[in-house]
């Protein structure tokens, strides 16, 4: 049976994910998330740099591993969780998300054009209108991806264990 939705357990199951991603405990598997957050943390500097070098303006390979990057940065926050319902919370908020930052974009762009003669103010919505365009682009596709991968694979483990026992 399928429970409701609650915006203030979901915001508090955010905090509490957040919290244990920033906080290493002493003992060894403190020192495993440690160095898990570190090899991420690397490999998305390597990915970002590579792709940087390589250039994202149209050319194919700069932008996948743009994409490989943002995943990257995705999945280290996630990497502990083991339940379906989470990645597929997350796979909603990334399609919500995408409609509402589409939307943010093209409404900043136009306070851009509506303020251009106020040179601090112009510029202010074209960095939210830019910024808005690269979570739209960049980062709600990477969340979806690692929503549906998880879910997967959340979802085949649970049932092989089912199978298992």
């Amino acid at each position: 049976m399928l429970k409701r939705f609650s915006l203030k357990k979901y915001l508090r199951m955010v905090g509490i994910s957040a919290r244990d991603f920033f906080t290493f405990e002493q003992n060894a598997s403190g020192r495993r998330k440690r160095k898990e957050v570190l090899v991420l943390a690397g490999i998305f500097c390597v990915l970002l740099v590579s792709a940087l070098v390589i250039g994202i303006s149209d050319n194919i390979p700069g932008l996948i591993l743009c994409y490989l990057a943002t995943v990257t940065l995705v999945v280290a926050p996630v990497r502990g969780w083991r339940r379906t319902k989470k990645f597929l919370i997350l796979l909603g908020t990334s399609v919500l998300a995408f409609f509402v930052f589409v939307v943010l974009h093209n409404a900043f762009y136009a306070l851009t054009m509506v303020t251009s003669h106020i040179a601090a103010l112009s510029h202010l919505m074209e960095a939210l209108s830019a910024a808005s365009f690269i979570i739209a682009v960049l980062l709600c596709p990477a969340i979806f991806l690692v929503g549906i991968a998880g879910s997967i694979i959340c979802t085949i483990k649970s049932h092989h264990a089912t199978f298992k026992a």
